[in-house]
């Protein structure tokens, strides 16, 4: 045992002295390799002169030196374990040092692994393989992550070099796809324009490694949603919207997509886009699918920037246009929506559309849907353009249309079956002759239809058109007085005639839903089809309208009045010609509304309108008069000759001028007036009659001891009338 141990012991002094040879030896030649390394990269990456042969050589070198290494850090672990407790001061002095050495060799190794994967991927490039490039590029990124301890200018100008060799390399790439996918658009002559996109077939591979490098780089999608958006608006677009010609050429080493069209032609049948827009996707197919990675083509992730936009586009400018809007059209529709799911299928086929994009496909398919909002737009379209036309071309409407319909075989029918048990009067139900306008008759006759059509629909489609219906009458309200606005705030005429539509649609809708109710579908039946509660907004409307006119017209009359001598009449009690004038003026005012509303207006509310108004002018006249202390006996004869051309003229606007007391509510207190104002003490007197005469049903005591002051001198004998007028 003794001999094996001083073997033992031997053969580790023997070790030991090796080591301490070997360690000086290896960090001489890692400080060695250094220096050389360190003038090959500055050579290279600072002064950029191509030293290949040098670098060929400090890669040998750098492999030797790095097996050394290995084999001389498995002698430090073995010969530490074995004089841990002999030469732990010797050995950990070793052991540094080969740390140190260890060190400057990993940055060796570093800087090595850098330049040749930076000239590997050069290489790469430069024979075609271009997603090895973009890998070998990326590699730089992972190597550069952890960078020396030891801060050296040559590794801040390798990073400096790895941006600008990454962007050559994409800028490269960029290069190949505008040398092999080109876009020529000529000049347009006349109304025509003529794109074409050329695709080189003979570098298809060369196109396949460009795409997956762009990919692998994070690059492709930035490019692609540029030669989607292309897609979009010089392929896709036109075919949709315009009358084009697309035309697949194939010549040496080179397909072409033309597409030509016509810029101001009508937009195409539904047939004619589907196949325009399948030769445009046959070429993409054909000539562009190339494979971006595992299960994933070119189409593919086009289909994922531009397909959304594609299928709104499509459905929005021509399946839209094929949605039936009668229901007569309906049955046909099966053919179109058999091509649409053709062209779905096909999309899909090519993988430019998903598996769940179904957008196309549902859009078809859901025709009864479509049918009815379309239907819907369309009827409330015709009805805002008969709203927007001229109310002043009318027609007559009179007890002899019975009520709420206007097919006067079909209304004997619906009336029939309103008529109640008992017997009423024959105008019951009837609407007053008058005049209204003929877009109002357009409109109910619009309005029938479209229930009508409800009558003939399924059950979504009749909740649809009856709400149609509805919605109609609430656009007649919003549409009508802001699209006429300015007549209807100075044209007396189609004032009325506004009134009168309002009155005649709400007369209309007060049987309108019992009429359909029998032939209604049963969803309908289960609700309330009415429209009584549209009637009173109708009203109102037409109301309002005409009160605001009527209003600027009394206040038209009482300025012109007030703005005469009657208004300084107690001040001045002289008659100066702007009485007469102003009161000559208020009725040519009412004359010339005689004239637009006679033949327009109900004869009832053309009576009780022109009586409202003329009974404004003479309330006026009564109160100026009646309000004057003192009028002398030549003003009052002044005044009687002036109010006399009131008594003559006012009532011809009526059809019967003898009854204008019956929509004149003041107008027996003005003839009374004008009696008082010509009259002697004795007449005033019988008149009165002890409160019983005329002249005391018109005014009270008060205000005929007023007039009797005003118009009389203090004398016995007035003192004596006014004692026993009470």
């Amino acid at each position: 045992m003794s001999f094996l141990a001083t073997v033992l012991a031997t053969a580790g002094e023997a070790e030991m002295v090796d080591l301490n040879d070997k360690i000086p030896e290896i960090s001489h030649k890692i400080t060695s390799m250094k220096i050389k390394l360190m003038d090959v990269m500055e050579e290279s990456y600072i002064k950029f002169n191509i030293l290949p042969q040098e670098t060929l050589q400090l890669v040998d070198e750098v492999t030797t030196l790095s097996t050394e290494m290995n084999e001389l850090l498995m002698k430090v672990e073995t010969q530490t374990k074995r004089n841990l407790q002999n030469s732990v001061g010797e050995l950990k002095s070793l052991s540094e040092s080969l740390q140190e050495a260890s060190l400057t060799m990993k940055l060796v190794e570093q800087l090595v692994a850098l330049d040749s994967e930076i000239k590997s991927a050069k290489q790469k490039q430069l024979e075609g393989h271009y997603l090895d490039a973009a890998k070998k590029y990326r590699n730089i990124d992972a190597l550069l992550e952890h960078p020396s301890e030891v801060q050296l200018d040559v590794l801040n100008s390798l990073i400096a070099e790895k941006s600008l060799i990454q962007e050559k390399f994409l800028y490269d790439m960029m290069e190949i796809w505008n040398s092999n996918l080109k876009w020529e658009e000529s000049e347009p002559e006349k109304d025509l324009k003529k794109v074409s996109l050329k695709v080189d077939t003979e570098n298809i591979t060369k196109i396949e490694e460009m795409m997956e490098a762009l990919h692998y780089f994070e690059s492709l999608e930035f490019n692609l949603r540029k030669f989607g958006n292309k897609v979009l608006k010089y392929l896709l677009v036109p075919v949709i919207t315009e009358e084009c010609r697309v035309e697949i050429l194939e010549k040496k080493n080179i397909s072409v997509l033309e597409v030509e069209c016509k810029t101001a032609s009508p937009k195409p049948h539904y047939t004619i886009v589907f196949a325009n827009a399948t030769k445009v996707f046959k070429f993409l197919y054909c000539h562009l699918n190339v494979h971006i990675e595992e299960r994933t083509t070119f189409l593919n992730k086009l289909g994922d920037m531009i397909s959304e936009e594609f299928c709104e586009y499509l459905i929005k400018n021509c399946l839209s246009d094929t949605i039936p809007s009668h229901s007569n059209e309906l049955d046909a529709y099966e053919v179109i929506a058999n091509a649409t799911e053709k062209f779905q299928v096909y999309l899909t086929e090519i993988g430019f559309l998903g598996s769940s994009n179904q957008s196309i496909l549902e859009y078809a398919r859901n025709v009864d849907v479509l049918f009815a909002n379309k239907a819907c737009q369309i009827l409330l379209g015709q009805a805002r353009e008969i709203m927007k036309k001229d109310l002043h071309d009318m027609m007559e409407v009179g007890p002899v249309i019975a009520a709420g319909h206007l097919d006067e075989e079909h209304t004997k029918d619906k009336v029939e079956s309103l008529k109640p048990e008992f017997k009423l009067n024959d105008n019951t139900f009837q609407f007053p002759k008058c005049q209204i306008s003929k877009s109002t008759h357009e409109l109910m006759t619009l309005v029938y239809n479209v229930l009508g059509e409800a009558t003939r629909s399924t059950d979504f489609c009749s909740v649809r058109l009856f709400c149609t219906a509805r919605n109609i009458f609430e656009l007649y309200s919003a549409v009508v007085p802001t699209h006429h606005k300015r007549f209807l705030e100075t044209i007396p005429q189609q004032v009325a005639l506004f009134h009168n539509n309002c009155m005649y649609l709400a007369h209309c809708l007060m049987t309108l839903g019992h009429e359909y109710s029998r032939e209604c579908p049963s969803i309908l039946k289960t609700h309330t089809t009415t429209f009584i509660d549209q009637v009173t907004m109708l009203r109102e409307l037409g109301t309002d309208v005409f009160l605001k006119y009527m209003q600027g017209q009394r206040k038209q009359i009482l300025d012109i009045l007030r703005e005469s001598g009657l208004a300084t009449l107690g001040e001045d009690p002289k008659i100066t010609p702007s009485i007469e004038k102003a009161i000559r003026q208020c009725l040519r005012q009412l004359e010339l509304l005689q004239t637009v509303w006679r033949s327009v207006l109900p004869e009832v509310v053309y009576c009780k309108t022109l009586g409202c108004l003329l009974n404004a002018l003479v309330e006026e006249l009564i109160i100026r008069v009646t309000t004057v202390e003192d009028v002398p006996a030549a003003t009052a004869i002044h005044l009687v000759t002036v109010f006399g051309v009131v008594i003559d003229r006012a009532p011809q606007v009526f059809q019967e001028p003898k009854e204008v007391h019956r929509f004149v509510k003041q107008w027996r207190k003005f003839k009374e007036l004008v009696l008082i104002l010509g009259a002697s003490l004795r007449d005033i007197d019988d008149r009165w009659s002890d409160g019983k005469g005329p002249l005391a049903h018109e005014f009270s005591a008060d205000e005929v001891k007023q007039l009797i002051r005003a118009l009389f001198q203090n004398t016995e004998r007035r003192s004596a009338i006014l004692a026993r007028i009470k």
